[in-house]
């Protein structure tokens, strides 16, 4: 016999077209039968419901985060070290001293893989050196990846190794010191060209194991659907169905078409996806293809994005990955395929060259609401915003930067800051901007911290603020991690508001949510979240 749930007693917030807020929402297996009052809510029942009192708590659509890396942030591999302000590292021989205590313990063959550093967490304000690193772990490879996933700093032994492989020292993104020596430090390609020389690709089996490990957090932080940004290419696409069959996947999953490893596995994805006959929307409701990507430049955090001026802490222009051809060559033929189209685009640079493309694109093979995306679109004139607008573009910003890197965005961007993240911009213009957590590269990655962010952007270290005129109100930044989210996967009509005949995703929360300071929101928790009627908490 099919069973009821009834949630009563509360706040529903529908995110409907009106915003409504109701107080009862009844579900049978995975589809919303009613939301209204509780009145009514009662004639619909019978003996075999579920009733919950929610006592004025707040009931959500089910959070969409629309830019995760799962199975990069969720797998561990052999060596793996942290090397994250919140692990204890504030300095540069704290972190050279974990270093060692892994190097020493190394057998022959190990490399060093550590994660989570950032240069502006440490006391010193300095990226480490090859040197430092080679007085600590002489033999042992190792190599040290930024939290923005687009830099990493390795020694002398890691070098070898891939110049034995073939990697260039003299390439771009191989900084130099005064004396024209690599300092170890990787920059954009030269990273990336570093990772595929390294070993930080983990089996089938630990990407499966860290794809269900990091599902089951993003449901206890409310997120029932995700877009995956991709990262260990073909591999993350077979984890990630593999981990579907296994109910080990445990919210559904839209995952972006996508390689960390280069610009050439870039491009060689570009041409054996687009060859493969399937496009951007095969598969069911958990798990589905998404747009096809490419990364066409650096980040926000790390300072290495392209910008039409220098950065405050740069003497010259950062290059972007692809030249405007390239970046046509590739986005006209996936239009033209039927897929939806997306791009890391961080700089006004790079956020232009990709509207270029996707201009051409439309131009040459009109369709109706492609709906293709840029990732971040961080650093966005008003001139952009409106092309943006012309052309139907979504972007997607990561709101939890501002929390987190306020201070060292004032420090990279100075008086650019006003075009940072321009989410009232966006609004005012009508552009609906789907939010994404970033997870991997942020470690507070919950959508009640990203919603207090976009509505108060102010740096939580620091207390700088980053705009405040961009600031946006509860019900659009909730709007932002939901309906939003459905959107830009082209579900709207199945998720992602609370209304009858729609899948039963949503999220309870600890607390009301209405009248609540960005403070109070970040303390609320999710009490438990519902994937089409299935409790999770």
């Amino acid at each position: 016999m099919k069973e009821k749930t009834l949630l009563y007693n509360g706040q529903i917030f529908t995110v409907n077209k009106s915003d409504d807020i109701a107080e009862a929402i009844l579900f049978e297996e995975d589809k919303i039968l009613f939301v209204g009052k509780t009145a009514e809510a009662l004639r619909l029942i019978d003996e075999n419901t579920e009733w919950k009192d929610l006592y004025g708590c707040a009931v959500l659509p089910g959070f969409v985060d629309c830019h995760i890396h799962m199975a990069v942030a969720g797998t561990k591999i052999h060596n793996q070290i942290d090397l994250s302000k919140k692990a204890g590292i504030t300095s540069v021989p704290q972190l050279l001293e974990k270093v060692k205590k892994v190097a020493d313990e190394s057998e022959k063959g190990d490399w060093i893989i550590g994660s989570s550093y950032s240069n502006e967490s440490l006391d010193e304000k300095r990226h480490i050196t090859a040197r430092e690193l080679d007085q600590v772990s002489p033999e042992t490879p190792v190599l040290i990846i930024h939290t923005s996933g687009h830099i990493s700093v390795a020694n002398t032994a890691a070098l070898k190794i891939a110049e034995s492989k073939g990697f260039k020292l003299d390439r771009e993104g191989v900084l130099k010191d005064k004396d024209k020596n690599p300092t170890g430090v990787l920059q954009e390609e030269a990273h990336f060209a570093m990772l595929k020389m390294s070993p930080v690709l983990p089996s089938d089996e630990e990407l499966v194991l860290g794809i269900e490990k990091f599902s089951r957090d993003l449901r206890k932080r409310g997120i029932t659907s995700a877009h995956d940004a991709g990262g260990f290419g073909t591999a993350t696409f077979r984890t990630l169905q593999r981990a579907n069959l296994e109910k080990k996947l445990f919210c559904r999953t839209y995952p972006m078409l996508w390689t960390l490893f280069g610009k050439a596995a870039q491009i060689e994805m570009a041409q054996n996806s687009f060859e493969s006959g399937f496009y951007t929307g095969f598969g069911d409701n958990m798990l589905k293809k998404g747009p096809f990507k490419i990364m066409t430049d650096g980040s926000a955090v790390g300072g290495t994005c392209a910008a039409r001026k220098p950065l405050m802490h740069l003497g010259e222009i950062t290059p972007t990955t692809f030249s405007q051809e390239e970046m046509d060559e590739i986005f006209v033929e996936g239009h033209r395929l039927g897929f939806q189209l997306t791009a890391h685009a961080v700089g006004d640079k790079a956020i232009e060259m990709v509207l270029n493309s996707y201009e051409k694109a439309m131009n040459a093979y009109p369709r109706k609401d492609a709906r293709h995306r840029i990732e971040h679109c961080f650093l966005c004139t008003p001139s952009l915003v409106e092309r943006i607008k012309k052309l139907g573009v979504l972007p997607i910003p990561n709101p939890g930067f501002l929390s987190v890197w306020g201070g060292v965005f004032e420090k990279y961007y100075g008086d650019r800051l006003q075009n940072v993240m321009p989410l009232k911009a966006f609004e005012d213009a009508g552009v609906m901007t789907p939010f994404g957590s970033d997870a991997m590269v942020i470690e507070e990655y919950g959508p009640l911290f990203g919603i207090a962010a976009a509505m108060e952007r102010r740096d939580l270290k620091t207390g700088v603020a980053i705009n405040e005129e961009e600031k946006i109100s509860l019900m659009r930044a909730i709007r932002c991690y939901t309906y939003f989210g459905a959107f830009a996967s082209f579900e709207e009509k199945m998720k992602g508001s609370l209304e009858v005949g729609k899948l039963a995703d949503l999220v309870v929360l600890s607390d009301s949510i209405t009248g609540k300071t960005p403070d109070e929101i970040r303390k609320i928790k999710v009490a438990e979240s519902y994937l089409g009627g299935i409790r999770f908490s």
